[in-house]
């Protein structure tokens, strides 16, 4: 892509400027179907948003690798608690507030006399009040040794998952290049209807300039001259609708490049292939090899099969090891945080665990699972028989619009011979302004008639590339 857009940038003739994610393409030189369908997929946002989907395959893959490894946690946690108790409950359930006092007889040996003495002593209790500080670190390690196979089924399922969205993504891209091949065909034959009626427009005004000339020499009436000029006025309104419309699908081939509506340049032609030598079965077979859609639904039946075996995981036990690490430390309140707490704790643990019964909610799980993927496997039968019939269907429709393209190009070059002798008959006087208008006519409607067979081909045949999913040009 960034060649292509260096020849866009510095051909003569071409300009390619705005910003990067809506280009403005301004070109006098032929840009072919190869280089436009080019630029779909590096600016329609329909593969954009595919491919953006895309992202999460990598880390999905990562996510079920690593569920494999144990689980690493690490904690370091400061905290101070400060308290202060200004009551107290006595024995008898009452509540007394401090400070309290209350005195004491105490009996007590005095040595000098020698005899038992007492002695009163009062004593005051104040509300207990302080702070204190704790740190903490741990590292924690768990790992499930065992969990019943659950896990390789879903890195089979992530991985599976992954394709899917790169082939929907290059599904996404198929149709792309076949839409801008159809419109590519819409376009080129609106050029070519453009021309047809300019042409019919030319040919009304001769006719308009026969008639003028022949009723002043009086061969003709007026009504031929009146009947000519509304036929000129009806030639004028086709030419004017046919580049309305062909400027239409230009911006509608703009908007499906995901490119500036505003763009323009010219188109290469899209020759007719020959008589076709397709061998019908081949193409079936190609179709199964290459139609991304078929190889979604393989995908999606092996993510359902993988997905019934997960559930059988349910009925085997799980078992899970661990590692504990710590460190802590109380401190009070004049002792400030520290990092390197000395009081130190280590833990292992190991765990088995079966769950014997859960209220058939296994069962349940493993029917559904069983449901998903039988349902999965019929809607794969369903696209291989819908895939077969559109490639038949298509190659039917192409050889029988191939066939009627050949006649209808035969009666396009005998209408124009016609055409061209009833004009000069009626330049002679030799026949009616009737019957030159009826050539006409009959010229216009076999030229749009071979216009719109060669329209229908390569329609049919993008139908066929399509069922295929591959090109055949």
């Amino acid at each position: 892509m960034k060649k292509l857009i260096a020849v866009l940038i510095f051909c003569p003739g071409l300009l390619f400027a705005g910003e990067a994610r809506n280009p403005l393409i301004q070109s006098t030189i032929p840009l072919s179907l190869d280089s436009l369908q080019r630029i779909a997929l590096e600016y329609n946002p329909d593969v954009r948003r595919a491919d953006i989907d895309t992202r999460i395959n990598r880390i999905g893959k990562a996510n079920a690798v690593g569920a494999f490894l144990p689980t690493v946690t690490v904690g370091l946690q400061f905290s101070e608690n400060q308290f202060y108790y200004p009551t107290f409950i006595n024995p008898d359930g009452s509540v007394s507030t401090y400070p309290i006092s209350y005195s004491d007889t105490v009996l007590y040996w005095d040595e000098n006399t020698q005899q038992v003495l007492r002695r009163v002593e009062s004593y005051t209790f104040e509300a207990e009040e302080g702070k204190n500080r704790s740190s903490s670190m741990y590292l924690a390690l768990q790992e499930t040794i065992f969990q019943g196979g659950q896990r390789l089924f879903q890195l089979r399922q992530a991985r599976k998952t992954a394709d899917l969205n790169d082939a929907s993504l290059l599904n996404t891209q198929k149709i792309l290049d076949q839409s801008v091949a159809q419109s590519v065909v819409l376009i080129l034959t609106g050029e070519k209807m453009v021309m047809l009626a300019q042409k019919l427009l030319e040919q009304r005004r001769d006719m308009l300039e026969l008639a003028t000339a022949r009723f002043e020499v009086g061969t003709v009436t007026r009504l031929d001259v009146l009947q000519a000029e509304i036929d000129v006025g009806s030639a004028e309104n086709d030419s004017s609708s046919a580049a309305r419309d062909l400027q239409a699908a230009r911006e509608n081939l703009n908007e499906l490049l995901g490119i500036n509506l505003r763009s323009s340049f010219p188109l290469e032609e899209i020759p007719m292939m020959g008589p076709l030598k397709f061998d019908l079965d081949g193409l079936v077979e190609t179709a199964y090899q290459n139609r991304t859609d078929l190889q979604m639904a393989e995908l999606s039946v092996g993510i359902s099969k993988d997905a019934v075996k997960e559930t059988y995981s349910g009925y085997l036990p799980t078992a899970t090891a661990g590692v504990t690490f710590s460190r802590s430390e109380q401190s009070g309140a004049s002792e400030s945080f520290t990092l390197s707490p000395r009081s130190r704790n280590t833990s292992y643990s190991l765990s088995v665990y079966w769950t014997l019964f859960d209220g058939f909610s296994r069962e349940s799980s493993v029917v559904a699972a069983r449901i998903a993927r039988d349902k999965a496997y019929e809607e794969e039968r369903a696209l291989r028989l819908s895939i077969e019939k559109g490639v038949r269907d298509a190659y039917y429709n192409l050889q029988k619009v191939f066939d009627q393209s050949i006649i209808t190009e035969k009666n396009r070059d005998l209408a124009e011979k016609t055409l061209e002798l009833e004009r000069e008959r009626y330049r002679l006087g030799a026949t009616s302004q009737l019957n030159l208008r009826s050539a006409q006519l009959t010229y216009a409607q076999t030229e749009t008639e071979n216009l719109s067979k060669i329209l229908e081909y390569h329609s049919q045949l993008i139908a066929l590339e399509l069922a295929v999913g591959k090109k055949l040009r």
